[in-house]
């Protein structure tokens, strides 16, 4: 690496980026967050120098652990949402939900609204343009992340804008990247893991065993080597 590139390192952050199931399985709290510990200090442990950020748009369940775990780890929240804060905050039903969300909001290093790009379609229903704007947010968090972490069951629902979905925008970035020879700054595109994650909505379905899916770094390893496997 050479000394520009290590300056750069120094300045730029590794981001982390987040996807996973909002009705996640009360029991199952305490070994995600484990798991997402374990992720971000193998991260933190590889790239010493860098400082780091998770890009999560709060939405309950994955985004939210997955916010807590990094503010603990001491990593700074970076908050991409589908449309302005008002709007966005009809969809946290609850005072509790809410609450979540303007704690975790109130503790991010930066929060802004991700553009759809699409003009606006007066034939669309609310519940699609707001699917479409969903969309948006993941297919920016799959483009921009370093590491995307995936809370997952592994099961593809077919939903534009479902994690399943943002995985195969990951791989179309990771492809593109490679054929172009762009990708997100310094670090480029350095993996995709999923945490195997339960659903509620599963009910009595054979449940999957919490685990990491995805080789982590190990510290010191020389990262064109390191690369390669993940």
């Amino acid at each position: 690496m050479s000394e520009h590139t290590k300056d750069a390192a120094v300045e730029a952050p590794f981001v982390f980026g987040v996807s996973g199931h909002r009705d996640l399985v009360q029991s199952d709290l305490p070994e995600l967050r484990k798991q997402l510990q374990t992720v971000f200090e193998r991260f933190r442990a590889r790239y010493p120098n860098a400082s780091f950020e998770l890009l999560t748009p709060l939405a309950e369940g994955a985004d939210r652990v997955a916010a807590e775990v990094a503010l603990t780890c001491g990593i700074r929240l970076g908050v991409p949402m589908p449309m302005a804060q008002p709007e966005y905050e009809r969809d946290f039903t609850t005072p509790e939900s809410l609450g979540e969300f303007r704690r975790l909001l109130a503790r991010a290093g930066s929060h802004w609204e991700v553009s759809d790009g699409s003009p606006k379609q007066t034939s669309l229903s609310d519940s699609q343009v707001r699917a479409q704007k969903y969309a948006a947010v993941g297919e920016f968090i799959a483009r921009k992340s370093h590491v995307l972490i995936l809370l997952w069951d592994g099961r593809d629902n077919q939903k534009v804008g479902g994690t399943a979905w943002v995985k195969k925008r990951r791989e179309h970035w990771i492809t593109a990247g490679a054929q172009e020879g762009a990708g997100p700054d310094i670090f480029g595109y350095a993996g995709t893991i999923q945490v195997v994650t339960p659903r509620a909505a599963a009910g009595g379905t054979a449940r999957p065993r919490i685990e990491i899916v995805g080789e982590l770094p190990i510290a010191g390893r020389d990262q064109t080597e390191e690369r390669s496997r993940l």
